[in-house]
């Protein structure tokens, strides 16, 4: 997933962008040149070029992460470095034979037949939390969309449990923007005034370098795309699911109600909305494109 690709929606540092920029650092250059007689104009320049620097290499490092195996949080979002949640689901139901696996083999073999996705991939989620006293890894199921036109990338995340013998097979839809180049411009060449106030919670590992980053591109046809794309990801899923516990005479009711809810999924005006939540399952929609433009 190559998070710097907009597709064909430009992205560019903006000229207004580079004017404010040498508008302040100019003007703040030049009355602590006069007010210092130029001693302090040449620490200034060097703090600036170092924070600068520094700055350039986490954004890198962050950026490269998003390709990485192994994934870290802490506490909570254990997936923002995918993107924004649109939409995460649970279905548990009763068996006295564990099915999980075949419902994930069912899931895997009807996303990649009936949708242009090509691969699935194990990735490990570790909870770094410092109040607990070990680092906790949990393993979960991905595979990730072409983008959209406008450089949209929607990733299928889900993972099976047990508790006794009841089981649970939950998934997540996530939606990620591009490296949108004008923020990546402003986080940079702002960050010598901000750094001492971020840096901190970065290090602690409270603050997402990534989200000031990224952007969904924000349009009708973009959202049109990406509903298309959840709609059709979360009906194969619960295709899926409705033939695998069918064969176990696994009563699928609630389930396909949960279905027609889903279906009222509307990507629109930068908020996802949906049906009413079904009794007994958990349906947690985030009214987040407005946020996940920066993310």
């Amino acid at each position: 997933m190559d998070i710097r690709d907009s597709g064909i929606a430009k992205n560019g540092i903006e000229i207004r962008s580079i004017l404010i920029a040498l508008l302040v650092y100019g003007s703040a250059l030049f009355f602590i040149n006069e007010a210092s007689n130029g001693d302090a104009t040449i620490a200034l320049v060097v703090y600036l070029v170092v924070v600068a620097g520094i700055t350039m290499a986490i954004c890198k490092k962050e950026i490269n992460n998003t390709n990485s195996e192994s994934n870290k949080f802490k506490k909570n979002l254990p997936f923002k470095i995918f993107g924004v949640n649109f939409g995460d689901f649970q279905h548990v139901f009763f068996s006295k034979e564990n099915i999980n696996q075949k419902i994930e083999s069912e899931i895997k073999h009807q996303i990649l037949e009936k949708t242009p996705i090509d691969k699935f991939e194990k990735i490990s989620v570790v909870d770094i939390d410092k109040n607990i006293n070990t680092k906790e890894s949990r393993d979960f199921h991905k595979a990730s969309t072409t983008k959209t036109e406008r450089g949209s990338h929607i990733s299928l995340i889900f993972q099976s449990s047990d508790f006794g013998e009841m089981r649970s097979i939950r998934w997540w839809v996530i939606v990620g923007g591009y490296v949108d180049y004008n923020k990546y411009f402003n986080f940079v060449v702002y960050s010598p005034i901000l750094f001492l106030i971020w840096i901190i919670p970065y290090l602690k590992k409270d603050f997402d370098v990534l989200s000031k980053l990224r952007t969904i591109y924000s349009s009708s046809y973009n959202d049109i795309d990406i509903s298309n794309y959840i709609r059709c990801i979360h009906e194969t899923v619960f295709c899926a699911m409705v033939d695998t516990l069918e064969k176990y005479n696994i009563d699928t009711s609630d389930l396909k109600l949960q279905r027609s809810q889903v279906m009222n999924l509307n990507v629109s005006g930068g908020k996802v909305n949906i049906g009413n939540v079904v009794q007994g399952t958990m349906n947690k929609i985030t009214s987040a494109m407005g946020r996940a433009k920066a993310a």
